[in-house]
């Protein structure tokens, strides 16, 4: 073994003993009774909510994406006609699509990326629109 491999590995190990001891310190905190604060720094954090979206704030993100309604919706993880509800204002995005909506907004050049990449054709004969594929066809549409 090399020199710097050692090192590297004596490295490891110290941390994963400093890791036991930790969790030996907390045990032994439990098993006392003792106020966790006492012996370890505790933040309590609150998580904004997302902003609610409505429908014409949904179009806008899917139109960042320059994605079909079905594109996007198999993206979030929901039926189409759920992202045609939330456009048309019949339903509003639940907490955890808002977010994701958020997100998007946020960095769509990221989500753009991600999109493409889970984008399959399923006919070959009728490739994704380009739209459909962030701006990367899979192959020349026949006219």
């Amino acid at each position: 073994m090399s020199e710097k491999r050692i090192r590297r590995s004596g490295t490891a190990w110290k941390k994963g003993e400093e890791i036991i001891d930790g969790l030996r310190e907390l045990a032994d905190v439990l098993r006392t009774g003792e106020p966790l604060e006492a012996r370890f720094t505790v933040r309590k954090l609150k998580i904004a909510p997302p902003p609610q979206f409505t429908g014409e704030d949904v179009r806008r993100v899917r139109a960042l994406l320059d994605a079909s309604q079905a594109a996007f919706a198999g993206f979030l993880g929901v039926d189409a006609s759920t992202v045609r509800s939330w456009e048309q204002g019949i339903r509003t995005p639940s907490v955890l699509a808002c977010r994701m909506l958020s997100e998007i907004e946020a960095d769509p050049g990221h989500w753009n990326r991600r999109l493409a990449a889970c984008l399959i054709a399923t006919d070959t004969r009728e490739a994704p629109f380009k739209s459909d594929l962030g701006g990367q066809p899979t192959s020349k549409r026949r006219r």
